[in-house]
């Protein structure tokens, strides 16, 4: 096994338990605790934790090293208002167009992954199928810029909409049902509803996390 094997199964591995909330905002992220835990040197988890760093989802404080990167108030209104903007222009858009049938199979396995998801209240795997769905719209809607953004953004999506989830579990269910709607309004070509239910759906996530 290479280094640079080595480098990336540690960032994998790092990046999935801070997603998924298994290491906490606020946690430290001590190379020797990391070490025990990973079963590596230092030198790859050291690679890693630079890699967290840039991408956001650690950061150094003074006097205390590296811990889990806190997602400010702030910057979650700034996330949802961003995504809003993008998204209800996206699935207007969208509503306007010919759909191609693999597309709408797709979409439709999508949701049934999603409904299933719900049944069994696996929110990890709902969170993963949410965050595909609504990337999913932004590469059938073919716009290089706004799905390489999408696409940075995906991590974050991932984190803030588990947190969505764990807030106020019963989401777990409206959060299936907008998607559905979403989609039907899409490919019923209603423009309006499809822009209206995601911006509902957006608005929603954001007030739990603000209240």
């Amino acid at each position: 096994m290479t280094t640079l094997t080595l480098k990336e199964k540690a960032y994998a591995h790092l990046r999935e338990v801070i997603l998924k909330g298994e290491l906490k905002p606020g946690d430290f992220l001590t190379e020797r605790t990391l070490v025990e835990m990973l079963g590596m040197s230092r030198t790859p988890i050291r690679a890693a934790l630079e890699r967290l760093d840039v991408e956001g989802l650690a950061k150094y404080t003074p006097n205390k090293g590296l811990i889990v990167a806190e997602i400010s108030m702030n910057r979650v209104i700034d996330f949802f208002d961003y995504r809003m903007a993008i998204e209800c222009y996206v699935v207007r858009r969208l509503a306007e167009r010919h759909w191609s049938k693999e597309d709408v199979e797709w979409f439709r396995e999508n949701l049934r992954l999603q409904r299933q998801y719900v049944a069994e209240l696996d929110y990890v795997s709902f969170t993963q199928a949410d965050s595909l769905f609504h990337r999913k719209l932004m590469k059938v809607y073919d716009n290089s810029e706004i799905t390489a953004t999408m696409e940075q953004l995906q991590d974050r999506m991932f984190q803030i909409a588990l947190k969505v989830l764990r807030k106020e579990q019963s989401r777990i269910q409206a959060s299936y049902e907008d998607h559905a709607q979403i989609f039907e309004y899409i490919v019923q070509g209603n423009s309006d509803k499809a822009n209206q239910q995601m911006e509902q759906h957006l608005e929603y996530g954001k007030q739990i996390l603000i209240m």
